[in-house]
Parts: C-alpha cells; structure tokens; sequence
C-alpha cells in the first residue's frame, strides 16, 4: 500500500497528538495531575508519531506475519530513543534522558526490555485497531483541503522547534524574542488540552467514586477509593463486560483445543480479526448469566433444560445472523443427525445444556469471585480501555470481512479506501483466520 506525502504528514501528526495524549493520561491515572510529555511548546510527541507512523507503513507488507511485524516495530522502537536523544542534544544542547541507564538500556538492562516489548505491544495495539478508521477518514478530506492543513501544521512546527531552539540554547536575543508570541500560544494550547483531558479523567473517576481524594498525593493518582468498595458488584455492565471478555476468551481456547485433539489441525476458532475471542461463547456467557443465573438454587434438571432450549436457540440466531449479514456460513451441521437446518442439533443443544449446568452451580460463582477481587480503579479504567478495544476491533473485523464477501464476489476495487482493505486484510489472512468460512452462494 503507497501513500501521498500529504496522507503521511497527517497520519505522522495525528500520531504525534495522540502519542502526547496518551503519555499525558498515563501520567495523570499515575500521579492524579497534568504532566508534560514532549520537549515542544505544542501539545505533540515527535517520537510517537515518527514510530506509528512507520509501523503502520510497515503494517500492510506483514498483514500475514504478525512476529515479523512485532520484531520490526520492536526494532524501530529500540532504535527511536537513542536518536531521538541524539538528536535533542546536538540541538538542544542538554540530555533529556539518558539510555546508559537500566531503566532506559534495551540490551544491558531487564527493565529496558520490558518498557520497549510493551511499548512494540502498544505501538501494534494502535496500528492494528485504529489506524484503519484514521486512514479512511482522510480519505474523506478533499486534496486541497488536507494540503491546506498538512501546510499549516509544517509550519506551526516549524516555528514551535524554532521557538524551542532559540529558548534552549539562548541565541540569537531578537529571534527569540520574536518567537515568544508563538512559542507562547502554543504553551497555552498544551496546557488547555492537557487541563482539559485530566479534567476529564478526573470528572469519569470522581462520578464512579464520589469518595477519592480532591487533591491526591503524589504516586496515587487520583486518590484511592473508599475502604470496602468492591468492583463490579453484583449482575451490573462491568461485570457483564468482564464475562463477555473471559468466555470468549476461554471459549476459542476450548474450541482451539477440541478441533486439534479431534482432528489433529490446529487452526484459528476466533471471530474476531485480532485476538483469540469467540464472540459467540462471549455473548453466550452473557446470556446464560442473565437468564440462568436467578436458577442456581433450583435443582440441576431445571438449568440443563434452560441451557438446552436457551444454547439451542442462540446457535441458530447466530448462524441466521452471520448468512444475512455477511453472506457466509461459519458452521454447518447438516451432516449430523438431528439437526435443525444444519444450524444446530440435538447433540451440540445437549451440550449446551451441560455447559449451562457448569456455568451456574460452578463456574460463574468462582468468575464472580474473581472479578470482585479486581481493584476498583484498576477494574474500571481496564473495563474502558478493553470495551473500546473490542469495539474497534469487531469494527475492523467487519470491514474486513465485507471488503472478503466483495472481492469472492468479483468486486473489484472502486477507490483508495477498498484498496486499502486490499492490502491491509488480503484473502490468505481472512482464510487463516475463519478457515470453515463458506460462502452462502457456495
């Protein structure tokens, strides 16, 4: 996949704005106020941009091999600190870190691994889940347009790195003084974006507990919740969340295991694009929670049945679900006896029912344990962070999968956007990832 000059500028300052934002949130849920990220005026991480920006370049020539792309991004991220650092000290004339240290030092040091394998995961995080929606939304600016912005923001930081420049080394009196206005607006733009997003932060945290500290201490956030606080309590969204999450979880991890055991292929059980997740055991935990749970103090014969009839019938929804939607079948059991349509049949509705029998008297006491358990801060700001994960992630998923049904169809491609879903989820990768996928017409 080729980009313009001009798609690059944006993405690279899209990625610095949002890599600047991301350490500002960071700071804040860590010490509860506005800290800085960046050595700038304006409210961007140059660091942060340059890496996301040539990973996501990168993303389309790996679309099918994942570690190579982890161990590029990994390299480029190894690489980044060490120039960005250089570079500031020849220009600046000061160390702003320094990489001989442990914590900084990749090769001499356990800590610096760590810091730069979750920064690749992180950096990957973004490339895969968000780049898609950031690169079809400039392919909704008209040219002109976007060469207007790409021009206006070279310039700002064009004169914010020669504000900074002139105030660090402190030459050239006049030239400095002529940037002071710049440099100054731009200082007040930060720290109004940055006031703003903690302020944010804040107002989320404080709603869901009224109780945290209004000025916390330094190193504990925002405050910390009243004692006997418990997350997620009760049959409530976090705890529905966390259900979906775990099922779906442990649902392509028992299908995983069944196919190879039975068949001897390992292959991909997930629903989802990225991430080992089957949606349908995720809203099926969700299901059999709400509807069978207030069952647990009946006896055994009443959960089976509703598992059998309840299993049963979501199977058959799903499978209706995803021919209408898609145009495909992702299972067909019109070989089995007993079968209803081929969408499901009396031996998978009997181990519904077994499943829900498990679910209820066992293993959804031992979930709701578990999640309670969670800190409460901690639980929430996951529950954010993971649902809108998910939530780009099912995204992505379905405009792969309608740009697949497209091209089995003949359908080739009208414009950038679709040329973009080309190369970046190809027909092998859709293939590996939903390897009993068959086309309705099929």
């Amino acid at each position: 996949m080729s980009y313009t000059i001009w798609e690059l500028l944006l993405i690279f300052f899209a990625y610095a704005v949002l890599g600047w934002a991301g350490t500002v949130a960071a700071d804040a849920f860590r010490t509860g106020r506005f800290v800085n990220a960046g050595t700038l005026n304006g409210p961007v991480n140059l660091t942060c941009g340059a890496v996301l920006t040539l990973t996501a370049t990168l993303s389309d020539r790996y679309a099918t091999n994942f570690v190579g792309l982890f161990l590029l991004t990994a390299m480029v991220i190894t690489a980044a600190g060490p120039i960005a650092g250089f570079l500031s000290e020849r220009v600046l004339g000061r160390k702003l870190w320094d990489y001989a240290s442990g914590e900084y030092n990749t090769f001499n040091g356990w800590r610096g691994l760590v810091r730069t394998l979750i920064s690749t995961a992180l950096a990957l995080i973004v490339v895969l889940f968000l780049h898609p929606y950031l690169y079809i939304a400039i392919q909704l600016i008209p040219l002109t347009v976007l060469r207007v912005v790409d021009i206006v923001l070279l310039t700002v930081l064009g004169l914010d790195l020669m504000a900074t420049f002139a105030a660090m080394r402190t030459i050239r009196r006049r030239e400095s003084h002529r940037l002071a206005g710049v440099s100054a607006s731009l200082r007040d733009m930060r720290m109004t974006w940055g006031s703003r997003l903690v302020s944010a932060i804040r107002r989320r945290l404080w709603r869901a507990f009224p109780e945290l500290e209004d000025e916390p201490n330094r190193g504990d956030g925002f405050g910390r919740p009243a004692e006997g606080r418990v997350f997620a309590q009760g049959l409530c969204i976090h705890k529905l969340f966390w259900v979906f999450l775990i099922c779906a979880l442990l649902g392509d991890l028992i299908e995983t295991v069944f196919v190879w055991v039975t068949s001897g292929v390992l292959m991909s059980r997930s629903s989802l694009l990225y991430g080992t997740f089957s949606v349908v055991w995720g809203l099926g935990g969700v299901l059999f929670t709400i509807v069978l749970s207030p069952l647990r103090d009946r006896s055994d014969r009443f959960v089976f049945l509703g598992g059998f009839l309840l299993g049963g019938a979501y199977e058959y929804l799903c499978s209706v679900f995803t021919e209408i939607v898609f145009g495909t079948v992702f299972w067909d059991y019109s070989d089995m006896p007993f079968n209803i349509q081929g969408r499901t049949n009396l031996l998978f509705m009997f181990f519904w029912g077994v499943m829900a029998l498990v679910w209820v008297k066992a293993v959804d006491p031992v979930f709701n344990r578990g999640i309670e358990k969670i800190p409460p801060v901690l639980g929430t700001v996951l529950t954010w962070i993971l649902a809108v994960l998910m939530a780009l992630d099912i995204g992505v998923t379905g405009l792969a999968m309608g740009r697949y049904v497209a091209r089995s169809a003949g359908m080739e491609s009208g414009n950038a956007v679709e040329d973009f879903l080309d190369n970046q989820y190809p027909d092998e990768l859709i293939e590996w990832v939903w390897p009993n996928m068959v086309m309705v017409d099929e």
